[in-house]
């Protein structure tokens, strides 16, 4: 967004108008970001999820630590 952009706003639509729009702009951009993030974290985990239970032959059950019981 150029200055100009920002001036033929606030002299269109006012200060708080243009105020908010900044806002949204920048909060809609930072929690896309932070979506993204959490969508790769979330898929390692997945893949760490399927490589434990890949791991587990059946004769016994996976805890947090991925320490196998019998």
């Amino acid at each position: 967004m150029q200055v100009t952009d920002i001036v033929s706003m606030v002299a269109n639509v006012g200060f708080p108008v243009t105020l908010c729009f900044i806002l949204i702009k920048y909060v809609l951009q930072t929690v896309g970001t932070k979506l993204d993030h959490m969508n790769d974290k979330i898929a390692a985990l997945t893949e760490e999820i399927r490589s434990l239970e890949d791991g587990n032959d059946g004769s016994g059950t996976v805890d947090q630590n991925g320490a196998k019981h019998r």
